[in-house]
């Protein structure tokens, strides 16, 4: 991710062509769009008054309305529009790194249980994943993110060594 905004914010880097920065737009956008949702669970253990929380998700908050925007006609206006978005990237990484990110094990942690608090963490503050239909049971509506923390457990699971 911070290789494709380095493309553009790099001191010495060179303007792209029309057709490489609609690419790299869209490369920008689809990370950004990846992004959030992982420094969102990177943040949902944290105290409601945690001043890293809530700098995480005004970032979350100016990167979405980026992606609420469209770039202006000319190649300059772009490459502007570009720029910020991979802005953007930088900041939401920089906010993953710093709260630790979700997949960060702890100093006593096994990758398996990394994974499995993530995938609670997760699950506990997602609206999606929490889901319940009129009888209180699960409403059975899939999470992507969820989704993809469940298999990253299964994986570590498998990839854990066996009990001694």
């Amino acid at each position: 991710m911070r290789g494709s905004a380095r493309r553009l914010l790099a001191d010495d880097a060179e303007p792209p062509m029309p057709d490489e920065l609609e690419t790299l737009t869209l490369q920008l956008r689809g990370h950004i769009m990846l992004a959030i949702p992982e420094v969102e669970t990177a943040t949902a253990g944290l105290p409601e008054d945690d001043i890293p929380r809530a700098c995480a998700l005004a970032c979350v908050g100016e990167a979405r309305m980026r992606l609420n925007l469209e770039a202006g006609r000319s190649l300059p206006a772009g490459i502007a529009h570009a720029q910020r978005l991979a802005r953007s990237v930088n900041a939401l990484c920089d906010h993953y790194e710093n709260l630790g990110g979700p997949h960060t094990a702890g100093p006593d942690e096994t990758p398996e249980q990394a994974a499995y608090r993530c995938m609670l963490v997760h699950g506990s503050a997602c609206p999606t994943c929490r889901a319940v239909n009129e009888d209180g049971s699960n409403a059975g509506v899939s999470c992507e993110t969820g989704d993809r923390l469940y298999e990253e457990y299964r994986q570590a699971r498998r990839d854990a060594p066996a009990p001694h």
